[in-house]
C-alpha cells in the first residue's frame, strides 16, 4: 500500500496540469466558447471544438425572418421521440388547439389526421428562447425561433445542446437554417461524430 508521501507526490505531479486546465476553462469563457469546449486531461490544452458566439452571432442578426430547424425525410416514430423529448417536462410546454391552450396529446398521429382542420401550436421554453412546432407534416419536423431571441453566447449554448438533444433522441441529422432555406445550414447535428458543427465558425 502506498505511502502518505507517496500520495501527497502524486498529487503535487498532477497539481500543474489541473490548474492549466481551469485557467483554459475560464480562458473559454471569458472568449465566449461554448458548453461543447473540451480540455484534455492529460495536457489542460483546450479541444478546437469549441463553438465560438463572436462567430455565430451574426446568424442571428434580425432580417426579418425566423430560424428553422429541421430533420428531413422524418417519420411518426422520428416525430414521436422529437416529442417525447418537448414534453418530457410539463412546465417547458405550452399546446394550443385554433387558438385555446390545451393539455399536449400523446398521440400525434391524431394531429396530423386534424391538421386540415385545425390550427395546432406546441411552444417548447429553452431559457428565454422559445421554440414553435405547427405540424405542418409527419414527413418533415420542422421548429422555428425568432432570432432575436438568440442574444448571448449561453441562448447559444442552450440551442447547440437542444440540436444535440434532438439528434440524439432520433438518430437523424438535425440542421439550422434561416426561414425555408433547407439547403443553407446554419447549424448541423451529425449523429456520425455526435457534434454540432456551425457553418460561420468553420
Amino acid at each position: 500500500m502506498p505511502g502518505r508521501a507517496q500520495y501527497y507526490f502524486s498529487g503535487w505531479l498532477y497539481l500543474p496540469v489541473f490548474v492549466k486546465a481551469v485557467a483554459c476553462r475560464r480562458a473559454a469563457r471569458r472568449a465566449g466558447l461554448g458548453w461543447e469546449a473540451d480540455i484534455a486531461p492529460d495536457t489542460g490544452k483546450l479541444h478546437a471544438t469549441a463553438m465560438e458566439w463572436s462567430s455565430i452571432a451574426q446568424d442571428f442578426e434580425p432580417d426579418g425572418g425566423l430560424r428553422d430547424i429541421y430533420i428531413l425525410n422524418a417519420s411518426l416514430s422520428v416525430w414521436e421521440n422529437v416529442w417525447a423529448l418537448l414534453t418530457a417536462d410539463p412546465d417547458l410546454l405550452e399546446f394550443w388547439v385554433d387558438g385555446d391552450r390545451t393539455d399536449p396529446p400523446s398521440d400525434l398521429q391524431k394531429i396530423f389526421e386534424r391538421r386540415p382542420f385545425h390550427g395546432f401550436l406546441a411552444t417548447y421554453r429553452l431559457g428565454t428562447m422559445g421554440l414553435n412546432c405547427h405540424f405542418f407534416g409527419a414527413d418533415e419536423v420542422e421548429l422555428d425561433i425568432d432570432p432575436q431571441e438568440v442574444r448571448s453566447a449561453a441562448d447559444g449554448e442552450l440551442l447547440e445542446r437542444f440540436l444535440t438533444q434532438m439528434g440524439r433522441a432520433t438518430s437523424q441529422e438535425v440542421i439550422l437554417t434561416p426561414e425555408n432555406q433547407r439547403d443553407s445550414a446554419i447549424a448541423r447535428y451529425d449523429p456520425a461524430v455526435d457534434r454540432v458543427t456551425w457553418s460561420s465558425a468553420r
